[in-house]
C-alpha cells in the first residue's frame, strides 16, 4: 500500500481571479518567499521517500506553476526523479495560464520530461475573461496552444467554464467551437461555483451577484456533452472528455483520485490520503516555509478515516466516472461489498432512474439523468450513523513509520 500519484502545489498566481478560492498568493507580493519555495518542496518530498511505489502520475498544479522561473519547475521535477522511481510511461502534467509561458519556456519543460499541459483557458471571449479576472485574452490561448505544439507537447488539455453570470447558450457554443478549432486532446468543463470564499462568492452571499439559472446550466451541460461526442471526444467523467484514438488521453491524475487510490500532495495547503489517513498541510506560507527550513514536517490537519468515510468517498468519487464504481477492486481493497454496504440506499436510486448496475461489468454507474443530478445522488452515500466503525488495513512494511 504505497502512493503512485504525486501532486506538487505551486501557490502563486499573477493575480487572483474573481471566482477563485484556491490557496494562492500574488507572485509579485511574495517574490522572496517564492524564490525559496522550491527548496522547501524538496525537503518535504524527501520526507516521503519510504511511502512511495512506482509513480505513474506527477502533477504540478496551483495556483499557476508557470508564473515561476522555468528553472524552479525543471529542478523540482529532476529532484522528484532522484527521490522516487517514475514509471517509463508516467504522466507528468503542468498547469499553465496562457499569459505566463512562451515557446522557449514550454520547450524547457518538455525537454525536462513534462509530457502533458493543462491550459486554463476558461473562455474564448475577451469580455468574459475580463469579468472572470483572468490575466490573458483569447488570442493568448491560441498562441499558448501553438507554442505548446511547437515545444513538443502532444497531450494538451483545455479548461472551460460555463454557467457564468449573464452567460447565455450562444456564449458556450462559441467557446466550444473555438476550443474545437485548436484540437486539444482533452477538455474539462467547470460550472461556476459561487458558494465559496472568492470575490464573486462574497458578492453572491450578499445578494450582489446572481447565479446562473439551474435549468440553463443543465441545458448547457447537455449541449456540451452532445457537441463533444460529435467532435470525437469520449466522456469518461461527468465533465471531462478525451479524444478517441489509439492513445489514452484521459487524465491519469484525476482518474486515480476518482478511483480512490492513495496519493501524496506536497506544498502549501496540499492534501494527501495514505494508509487510510488524510492530512492537509498548513495554509500559512510562512509556517510552511519555516517548518521545512528547520527540517520539520509542516503543520497539518490530520484525521484517521472511518469505514463510512471511505465508502462514501468510493461512491461519490467513483460515480463521477462514466464507467462508474468497479465493485471487485473495492471489495479487494476494503474488504467491503458496496452493494451490501448500501443495500438500503441503492433501491430508491434505481427506481428513480438515477443509478444502474451493470451485471456484465460488475459496476455501479450514474444514468444520464443521474449525471445531471449527481450531487443529490451523492448525498445518499453519506452514512453518519456508522462513523465510529474503523477499518484496519494490513500493517505497512516495517520501514514505513506512520
Amino acid at each position: 500500500m504505497a502512493f503512485r500519484s504525486l501532486y506538487v502545489h505551486w501557490p502563486f498566481c499573477i493575480k487572483r481571479c474573481n471566482y477563485c478560492d484556491f490557496l494562492s498568493h500574488t507572485y509579485s507580493e511574495v517574490k522572496e518567499l517564492a524564490a525559496e519555495y522550491p527548496q522547501a518542496l524538496q525537503q518535504e518530498i524527501r520526507m516521503y521517500r519510504a511511502y512511495a511505489g512506482e509513480l505513474v502520475s506527477v502533477y504540478f498544479g496551483g495556483g499557476t506553476p508557470t508564473v515561476m522561473p522555468v528553472e524552479a519547475l525543471v529542478e523540482t521535477l529532476e529532484f522528484v526523479r532522484r527521490v522516487f522511481v517514475l514509471a517509463d510511461d508516467a504522466e507528468i502534467t503542468v498547469e499553465c495560464n496562457p499569459a505566463t509561458a512562451d515557446e522557449d519556456y514550454l520547450r524547457c519543460l518538455h525537454c525536462a520530461g513534462f509530457n502533458r499541459i493543462s491550459l486554463g483557458a476558461q473562455s474564448f471571449q475577451d469580455a468574459e475573461l475580463r469579468r472572470l479576472g483572468r490575466a490573458h485574452n483569447a488570442a493568448a490561448i491560441e498562441k499558448a496552444v501553438r507554442d505548446a505544439r511547437a515545444a513538443g507537447f502532444d497531450n494538451i488539455s483545455l479548461d472551460l467554464m460555463y454557467a457564468l453570470p449573464g452567460q447565455i447558450m450562444a456564449d458556450l457554443q462559441y467557446n466550444l467551437q473555438a476550443a474545437f478549432a485548436l484540437q486539444p486532446e482533452h477538455i474539462s468543463l467547470y460550472s461556476l461555483q459561487l458558494d465559496n470564499d472568492s470575490p464573486w462568492g462574497r458578492k453572491y452571499a450578499k445578494g450582489l451577484l446572481a447565479a446562473a439559472d439551474e435549468d440553463l446550466e443543465a441545458d448547457m451541460l447537455i449541449y456540451a456533452w452532445q457537441r463533444l461526442r460529435e467532435q470525437g471526444y469520449a466522456q469518461y467523467e461527468i465533465a471531462n472528455f478525451a479524444k478517441k484514438g489509439q492513445r489514452d488521453f484521459r487524465s491519469r491524475h484525476n482518474r486515480m483520485y476518482w478511483q480512490r487510490e492513495d496519493y501524496l500532495g506536497v506544498g502549501l495547503g496540499a492534501a494527501s490520503c495514505l494508509f487510510l489517513r488524510r492530512w492537509q498541510n498548513s495554509g500559512s506560507l510562512e509556517d510552511y516555509m519555516h517548518s521545512l527550513q528547520r527540517l520539520h514536517r509542516p503543520p497539518v490537519d490530520e484525521e484517521e478515516l472511518t469505514m463510512a468515510q471511505c465508502m462514501s468517498e468510493v461512491m461519490f468519487m467513483g460515480l463521477r466516472q462514466a464507467a462508474g464504481v468497479d465493485i471487485y477492486p473495492v471489495i479487494d481493497r476494503f474488504r467491503v461489498d458496496p452493494l451490501r454496504f448500501y443495500a438500503n440506499e441503492l433501491p430508491p436510486l434505481y427506481a428513480a432512474g438515477l443509478l444502474e448496475y451493470s451485471e456484465d461489468a460488475h459496476s455501479l454507474r450514474l444514468t444520464s439523468k443521474g449525471m445531471l443530478l449527481a450531487n443529490q445522488v451523492f448525498l445518499a452515500f453519506i452514512r453518519d450513523d456508522i462513523e465510529d466503525i474503523q477499518y484496519r488495513p494490513p500493517a505497512p512494511p516495517e520501514d514505513i513509520i506512520i
